[in-house]
């Protein structure tokens, strides 16, 4: 029979408990390994971009339901519950196609992308861009609709105190001004929507600064939270920009 002193007993009990540890960390090193995310695989778009992004552009027209035309859609998953809000909750029909005009390459930010104008069956030209997200082509929507959260003929004739997101043009105002009943000094400046022909004067304080920037002798498209505040004297209801969400029609 083989007699273990205490000491080795001692040293066997500590080799296990290395052994032990260094099996468990390699399996933890592994099993992390497995969670790494894949990176997303990335193409560059056909040469020329025009036609590939037309067949995009015509199978989103001819997408028979909401659910198929937002599988359609530039950021998909974000964009869909604006999808539902407009053409589901607010009961706006489809876009129609009549005609297109030949596609402009350009860019969105980093992203390849074609510029189309369409014309409906009924109503005003309208431009859609196609954008390459990678894989596919893909619309554009929140350009397509100039998306707010409120219609703009309601957003204009209810006045709402909650702040409201809006596509709009924007111009270059009155300039500064300090307005009836009211403390703060604001810069004005003129938005425009694809609904209505005539533009709204809006103020701003902090942001006027930034807002000069990117309308500064041009007429720009921006995504905006407006708010309509009472002055405190109980005059005019003012419409001030709150945050400006995106430099252009698309987050």
């Amino acid at each position: 029979m083989v007699k273990i002193s205490v000491k080795g007993m001692l040293l066997l009990a500590a080799y296990a408990v290395i052994v032990v540890l260094i099996v468990g960390g390699s399996m933890i090193h592994r099993k992390q390994e497995t969670n790494i995310p894949k990176p997303i695989p990335y193409a560059a778009p056909p040469e020329p971009m025009e036609p590939a992004a037309l067949a995009a552009l015509e199978a989103f027209f001819e997408a028979p339901d909401l659910p198929a035309k937002a599988a359609l859609v530039r950021d998909a998953a974000r964009v869909r519950p604006m999808i539902e809000d407009f053409h589901g909750t607010r009961g706006h029909p489809f876009h129609t196609l009549g005609r297109v005009s030949p596609g402009k390459p350009t860019a969105f930010g980093e992203k390849p992308m074609v510029m189309f104008e369409v014309e409906p069956f009924n109503g005003p030209r309208y431009y859609v861009a196609v954008v390459w997200d990678g894989l596919r082509f893909a619309v554009d929507w929140e350009s397509l609709t100039a998306y707010g959260t409120m219609d703009w003929i309601e957003f204009l004739e209810t006045k709402p105190a909650t702040p409201q997101t809006m596509r709009v043009f924007l111009r270059e105002g009155e300039g500064a001004a300090t307005l009836p009943g009211l403390t703060e000094v604001a810069t004005f400046f003129l938005v425009e929507h694809r609904d209505s022909p005539q533009p709204l004067m809006v103020a701003a304080d902090d942001l006027a600064e930034k807002l000069h920037a990117l309308a500064a002798n041009r007429r720009t498209p921006v995504t905006l939270e407006i708010v309509w505040k009472t002055a405190e004297s109980g005059g005019a209801v003012i419409p001030w920009i709150e945050t400006i969400i995106a430099e252009g029609w698309s987050q």
